[in-house]
């Protein structure tokens, strides 16, 4: 019984979707694909969906909001977490059909595949994986240059956000 309370607890600690997709973010940040710190908008190319992953770290160890997130933060205050930290961002272009595999930490891997875009919104498959195997199967929808906020993970002493924002 308490095994199942655990898995069910689980679930529904990683099936907890922050939706913020009907709030387009003004940009998307600094960087670049190959360099996420580089100075400049990432600029979209035609046909194409930026995807931003960023990794954040949710933790009571202590307090205070990474300044890299201050444009998350007022989502991030749902969460009963007091302490965020930006562990790395990951940046792709993905046409329809086509996937983007990220390395995140605590040994997970994130598939992202773009499945449908409109004028309007994109349509998103989310995997990710341990080594344990399949974590999280599911699709979502993005409004154009919005954001939606995947959180659930355990990680260390707390659990891990991954803010998927789309722009194109």
């Amino acid at each position: 019984m308490m095994t199942s309370i655990r898995k069910l607890r689980s679930s529904v600690l990683l099936l907890v979707l922050l939706t913020v997709a009907v709030l387009p973010t003004r940009a998307m940040g600094q960087g670049h694909p190959r360099n996420p710190r580089a100075a400049g908008p990432v600029r979209p190319v035609a046909g194409r969906v930026t995807v931003k992953l960023l990794v954040v770290a949710a933790t009571d160890s202590h307090e205070g909001v990474d300044p890299r997130l201050l444009s998350l933060q007022r989502h991030l205050r749902f969460l009963r977490y007091r302490g965020y930290d930006l562990l790395n961002t990951h940046v792709a272009e993905i046409s329809t059909g086509g996937n983007a595999s990220f390395s995140i930490s605590g040994g997970r891997q994130v598939n992202v595949t773009l499945l449908r875009r409109s004028p309007e919104k994109a349509q998103f498959r989310i995997q990710m994986f341990s080594q344990k195997g399949k974590l999280l199967d599911t699709t979502l929808s993005v409004s154009r240059n919005g954001t939606f906020i995947v959180a659930g993970p355990r990680y260390k002493d707390g659990i891990l956000i991954l803010p998927l924002q789309v722009r194109y």
